[in-house]
């Protein structure tokens, strides 16, 4: 049966601020991503420093580097894409948020981490098609990023999806069937900016409003 998780136990203490909660989770995702992005930088200089040592014997043809030059240019790509998320995330949101582009900094930034530990994040649907939402961008980050954490968490397989643009809605879905559990804190400062979270079974759907 489906149930609004804002419905749950609501904190009697004052509420932390969105800036407070989206700091703490960006924090948590920061964690994550850091073994992945440090491994690709040691992957950049260990292949760049081969490529430097053959190419100074000049009896080394050129193609004796090449694997090594391709593979270093790889995992460069990897540390830009990881480093202009972070840096997208980090820095304040601008208004209206595009729902879209939050997801997909989130997805590079959790996936590689996920297969790391055996665990599968994956985007599907119209993620690139959901559009704007008028909640301020840090909610949108927090709730984005709270709900991809915890289902990680919860579940080996994870897909994200947004099966219709027009209505904003996201949903993240426990594929073994595991549910995940929203902090408190979350739902309640989620509800107060207008975005509704709501479970069913092991599924968590967003709201965003317009």
């Amino acid at each position: 049966m489906a149930s609004d998780v804002a419905s749950g136990p609501r904190v009697t203490a004052e509420l932390p601020s969105v800036d407070a909660l989206w700091l703490d989770t960006l924090q948590r995702i920061c964690t994550r991503a850091a073994h992945e992005l440090k491994g690709a930088l040691n992957g950049v200089s260990v292949n760049l420093e081969v490529v430097r040592s053959r190419s100074e014997r000049s009896s080394s043809p050129a193609s004796s580097v090449a694997k090594f030059a391709s593979s270093a240019t790889d995992q460069l790509g990897t540390v830009i894409a990881m480093t202009d998320a972070l840096l997208s995330l980090a820095r304040p949101s601008r208004e209206p948020v595009d729902i879209g582009a939050v997801i997909r900094r989130l997805d590079v930034l959790l996936a590689p981490a996920a297969r790391t530990d055996g665990r599968r994040l994956e985007l599907k649907g119209a993620i690139d098609e959901i559009g704007v939402t008028s909640a301020i961008g840090n909610a949108a980050r927090m709730v984005l990023g709270a709900s991809l954490l915890v289902a990680i968490d919860a579940s080996s397989d994870v897909e994200c999806d947004v099966r219709s643009a027009a209505s904003a809605v996201v949903r993240i879905e426990c594929r073994d069937g595991t549910t995940p559990a929203i902090e408190a804190d979350v739902i309640a400062v989620a509800a107060e900016q207008g975005i509704a979270l709501r479970a069913e079974s092991s599924v968590i759907s967003i709201s965003f409003p317009r």
